[in-house]
């Protein structure tokens, strides 16, 4: 029971720290962006240099992705999601899924009209609306995020929550890659959404559903 309670009090730890720092990371990549700061001018060099990746078949395939973690692909996963959690009877997994995700969506869609930031000029594809934090980068770092939680205490392998790990990592820094290669984000949009999701679950798993698993 004493080593059970250890455990969990570090897990709480180092839940609390990565949500200081993913707060921080945020804050100071929103300072940055709100003063004109010298994140604007790698915003640019980094844009300059990913456009020379540019081909025709990459960019197909680059759309075709990103598009999976639009408003829509987001909807139809968190369907499927909320309908295994409720057929499992993971209610509190459930409803830590819903909030999370609900709440996601509220701040970054928030922080887009008060910080009102141009988007870059994109010829391979048209998007409408502020630039500042990136919805994708937020949206895909939430759900990874919120599938690791969720999933990763399920299992009985140490091989498979290696693998969950290693897709929730990878997943929402492609995502990032495809808003910026695609020249409808600036990577410190990218990088604030990322911030944000990051914060905004391990925030929810504190306050709500932190429990001694």
């Amino acid at each position: 029971m004493y080593l059970k309670r250890n455990k969990y009090d570090s897990h709480r730890k180092r839940l609390f720290a990565l949500n200081i720092l993913a707060l921080i990371l945020f804050v100071g990549i929103l300072y940055n962006v709100r003063i004109d700061g010298f994140l604007i001018q790698i915003d640019t060099w980094v844009n300059q240099q990913i456009s020379t990746l540019h081909t025709p078949t990459l960019t197909q395939v680059i759309i075709f992705i990103t598009n999976l973690n639009g408003v829509v692909g987001n909807i139809l996963m968190g369907i499927i999601v909320i309908i295994f959690l409720t057929y499992k009877k993971w209610y509190d997994a459930c409803r830590f899924y819903l909030f999370s995700l609900l709440g996601s969506l509220i701040l970054f869609a928030g922080l887009k009209q008060w910080v009102a930031r141009m988007r870059p000029h994109s010829e391979l594809i048209e998007v409408i609306n502020y630039s500042f934090p990136s919805g994708h980068a937020t949206l895909s770092m939430t759900t990874a995020l919120l599938v690791y939680f969720i999933f990763s205490p399920k299992s009985t392998s140490m091989l498979s929550k290696n693998i969950l790990l290693m897709v929730c990592i990878v997943w929402p820094l492609f995502i990032a890659f495809t808003r910026v290669y695609l020249n409808v984000h600036w990577m410190s949009d990218v990088l604030a959404g990322l911030a944000l999701g990051l914060f905004w679950v391990t925030f929810v798993k504190l306050i709500l559903y932190d429990k001694n698993t």
